[in-house]
């Protein structure tokens, strides 16, 4: 048997695996108890009730007695009650470095761990769910063992799901289909449109926490659960601006310690808005002044959500939940999506391409993804872009430059639509457009062809704005009006995106240099401003090539 001392991990020191570690145990239990993180008084009860004041969360461990005492009491040399109680001491010691939910799914771990093993498949983990194999390998390898091979073979089969997860989770993050950007894009013009019309104050009060999710994280970053602890007084004025206070999630990433406290596990963040959005939330809060505030006091209020089936908000409600939200977003998608505006809605298989009148279904999360590529689109810094996504550091945002070449294509779609149907108040983009090419070139000396109207007319200002890789002012191979010899003016789609991507990609690199301590912040910016200056490029190209095609029909 392995007698050598096991260690748990606490916050500053490490616990020793014995008796001694479960009355250190209990002590912090009775800790947590006295804050109100752990509702549950007794540290022996098979069901702990706990909170971080957002929601209620259960720890069972109901852990099958019958299948540990067959294949695991003998590996682990312990009685049934001494696995519970080490188990326990673990999510305690535990609760510093992860959230309630996640130590949930690991008690879940190993719970479907120890039920599913039979004789055949004993220590074969192959077709058993794991979710975190992470907290597994922690928890299994610091108790006694008197079987090293029999642990070793546990924790290999653990590992193997670790790196299975880590791999599906980068497959999670490939690119989305144009598709689904076209369908932000319609949702926007739908939800704009509809808020515009006269509505009873019952149905705006329904939709309004829709509207103001909409319009608040498609221009900033949140996670669901930071749009939805927004506080009631979050609205301030100062010199005429208005100003957004927001609660950011800083729990996230590597050696945070969690407190299970909105006010430690959060910081208040204030953004400058515009005075249109300041007074959407000025309605809203005049709108439901009489209501009854939620235990959190935050901005929406839940008695207009569940007027809208005649019932009365619960004594327990403390804020509008994720599944209020959802709810309210799944019943815009039918009642006014569906019905009001006739749209063919996509619930759950999503085509490469949408019809005129067709509408995938899009989820709470996804305008915090939107956000960030119309930040990076606009000339965000990675910088600015990690700070308001709250990554922990510029890598972790850096996934979103590989959707921008899609993005800036279902941009300039859009804005065609919107140009041709006499509707000009599309402004997701600040930048003014840049003048385009008629169709008329000049032959240079190269035989290339050269489609700049100014320098037709012996204008040179467009030649003075192009430096090309290597310095060279005026270079014609790098200017936007330049085509290889036969070349059509609009025959560059593959390469405009092609550029796009590599310049995102060398946007990537810096970033990754930087957190390696291999570059430095100006390569970054330097990288930045290519990025925005070929993507600005390739949105005028599909601006000028949409109108062209329009006026080719209007021709023809």
């Amino acid at each position: 048997m392995n007698n050598q001392a096991k260690l748990f991990k606490t916050e500053n020191y490490f616990e020793p695996f014995n008796c001694d570690c479960v009355l250190r145990a209990k002590e912090v239990f009775d800790d947590y108890f006295e804050k109100g993180i752990i509702l549950s008084y007794d540290f022996d009860h098979k069901k702990w009730e706990t909170t971080n004041e957002y929601a209620n969360i259960s720890l069972f461990f109901n852990i099958p007695e019958f299948q540990y005492r067959r294949f695991y009491q003998s590996i682990f040399q312990l009685p049934y009650k001494e696995f519970i109680d080490y188990l326990k001491s673990f999510i305690v010691f535990s609760m510093k470095q992860h959230v309630l939910e996640t130590l949930q799914l690991f008690l879940r771990d190993i719970k479907r761990i120890i039920k599913n093993t039979t004789k055949d498949t004993f220590l074969d983990l192959e077709n058993i769910s794991v979710i975190f194999p992470g907290l597994c390998i922690d928890f299994f390898s610091n108790l006694p063992c008197s079987d090293d091979i029999q642990l070793s073979q546990l924790l290999e089969q653990l590992d193997n799901k670790l790196t299975l997860n880590l791999q599906k989770r980068q497959k999670s993050k490939q690119q989305r289909q144009l598709a689904q950007f076209q369908s932000y894009f319609t949702f926007n013009d739908i939800l704009n449109d509809y808020w515009s019309q006269t509505l009873s104050k019952k149905e705006r009060l329904f939709y309004y926490p829709l509207y103001l999710w909409w319009q608040i994280t498609a221009i900033l970053p949140l996670r669901p659960r930071e749009f939805l602890l927004i506080q009631r007084n979050c609205l301030t004025e100062k010199d005429g601006k208005y100003f957004l206070t927001l609660r950011r999630n800083i729990i996230k990433g590597r050696d945070r310690l969690v407190a299970h406290k909105i006010s430690e596990d959060y910081t208040l963040n204030t953004y400058e808005i515009t005075n249109s959005l300041a007074s959407e939330i000025k309605t809203y809060l005049k709108l439901t002044e009489n209501d009854n505030s939620t235990k959190l006091d935050t901005l929406f209020v839940t008695d207009p959500h569940y007027n809208r089936w005649g019932r009365r908000t619960g004594v327990n409600n403390r804020f509008l939940t994720y599944t209020n939200l959802n709810t309210i977003l799944r019943y815009f998608f039918n009642e006014i999506i569906s019905q009001k505006y006739g749209y063919q809605v996509n619930y759950f298989s999503f085509p490469a391409r949408l019809d005129e009148n067709e509408i995938n279904l899009i989820h709470i999360g996804d305008t915090r993804h939107i956000a960030m590529i119309n930040l990076i689109a606009e000339g965000a810094s990675p910088v600015t872009a990690m700070l308001l996504a709250g990554h922990e550091d510029v890598t972790t945002s850096s996934h979103y430059f590989s959707n921008l070449s899609q993005f800036i294509e279902c941009r300039s779609y859009q804005m065609y639509r919107k140009l041709t149907s006499k509707n000009t108040n599309y402004t997701i983009s600040k930048r003014q457009p840049f003048y385009t090419a008629q169709g008329q070139y000049i032959t240079l000396e190269n035989k290339g062809r050269c489609y700049s109207p100014r320098f037709a007319k012996g204008d040179y200002s467009d030649c003075l704005k192009v430096i090309s890789e290597h310095a060279e002012l005026g270079a014609c191979t790098s200017c936007p009006f330049y085509r290889k010899a036969g070349k059509d003016y609009f025959s560059m789609d593959k390469t405009f995106k092609k550029s796009v991507d590599e310049k995102a990609m060398v946007v990537d690199e810096a970033i990754r240099k930087v957190r390696q301590g291999k570059g430095h912040i100006e390569d970054i910016g330097e990288a930045l401003l290519k990025l925005k200056t070929v993507s600005n490029t390739y949105q005028d190209y599909l601006n000028a090539k949409q109108l062209s095609l329009e006026e080719n029909k209007s021709n023809g």
